[in-house]
């Protein structure tokens, strides 16, 4: 590890962040799976988000003192990133219904590389060969698991699995670019508060035109998917603001090895070979990434930090 980033106090506490959101969203996005038939998908995501809203506004509240100066100058935007995120996580949630909970996550990763383009097409930033030749191992792995599960299989759900963790996938990535956008524009109370907000907006009809009566422990679980998932978002933006990107996005595909063990020990799946060398191909795509410099000069001529001076 000598060619790539020193490991100091701060940076192993950005990644003891980075491992902690990575366990979190990994229980977040198997809700559906852990509740089984029990509740809606759409039911599942409308109550993460409307218990992280209810928790986010009593923030601002003893934070900002009031809501006046929670105003952004890019509500579109905002409204973007949170239809591309409420569709991802409706499709990151059910995907585990149809196939094993760790492949949907693997090919749930393919989300980066989608992201990765937008940010070199539309927000020109420059990249190395290397930079694509990690996103295709982690690619590559994501496929195997995907083709194993097919051939398994060989039946219409798996490929209807497949395809929802694939939408989920490129929307998890295009909700990634907005978020990188919005960073440039508003500070991340303001942009925690607008997401879910909107979020619940848009849930609250086809949640309950397809809701379903629910057991106190179900309820429960649900309810603590709000707060916990912000808690989530919280390590993760406290891990970015300790080390740079390349230290920190890696570390996101440790949620596979983590759902492995969630499926294994919750919903009593197996891995066969396939199986844990896709894993194994994602995570030394991640290596490979975090060898890489944090940052590099981006494309010549237009950049979109111009566009923002304006």
């Amino acid at each position: 590890m000598d060619a790539g980033l020193p490991l100091n106090k701060s940076t192993l506490i950005a990644l003891a962040y980075a491992f902690a959101a990575a366990a979190i969203f990994t229980v977040v996005f198997a809700s559906a799976k852990i509740v089984g038939t029990n509740a809606d998908p759409i039911q599942v995501v409308f109550m993460r988000y409307a218990g992280a809203a209810l928790v986010i506004s009593a923030i601002t509240l003893i934070v900002n003192r009031g809501f006046s100066g929670m105003r952004s100058p890019v509500l579109p935007l905002h409204a973007a990133r949170a239809v591309s995120g409420v569709a991802g996580e409706l499709c990151i949630i059910s995907a585990p219904l149809f196939m094993a909970l760790e492949d949907a996550t693997a090919i749930g990763l393919t989300g980066g590389v989608f992201a990765m383009f937008l940010a070199v097409v539309v927000l020109r930033e420059a990249t190395r060969p290397a930079h694509w030749l990690a996103a295709l191992i982690c690619l590559s792995g994501a496929l195997l698991i995907a083709r194993f599960q097919v051939a398994d299989r060989a039946s219409a759900t798996s490929w209807l699995g497949i395809a929802i963790a694939a939408a989920g996938a490129v929307l998890a990535g295009t909700e990634l670019f907005f978020i990188k956008l919005l960073t440039r524009y508003d500070r991340p109370l303001l942009i925690m508060l607008c997401v879910n907000v909107m979020a619940v907006f848009l849930l609250i009809g086809p949640a309950l035109w397809v809701w379903k009566p629910l057991n106190h422990s179900d309820v429960g679980f649900l309810l603590l998917l709000g707060p916990l998932a912000l808690l989530g978002q919280f390590c993760l933006i406290r891990a970015f603001a300790l080390a740079d990107a390349v230290i920190i996005v890696p570390v996101s595909y440790a949620s596979i090895p983590m759902a492995a063990i969630l499926g294994y020990f919750a919903f009593h799946q197996s891995l066969g070979p396939a199986q844990i060398i896709g894993a194994l191909l994602v995570i030394a795509g991640g290596v490979l990434l975090a060898r890489l410099p944090a940052r590099q000069d981006r494309a010549p001529a237009e950049t979109v930090s111009s566009n923002t001076e304006g």
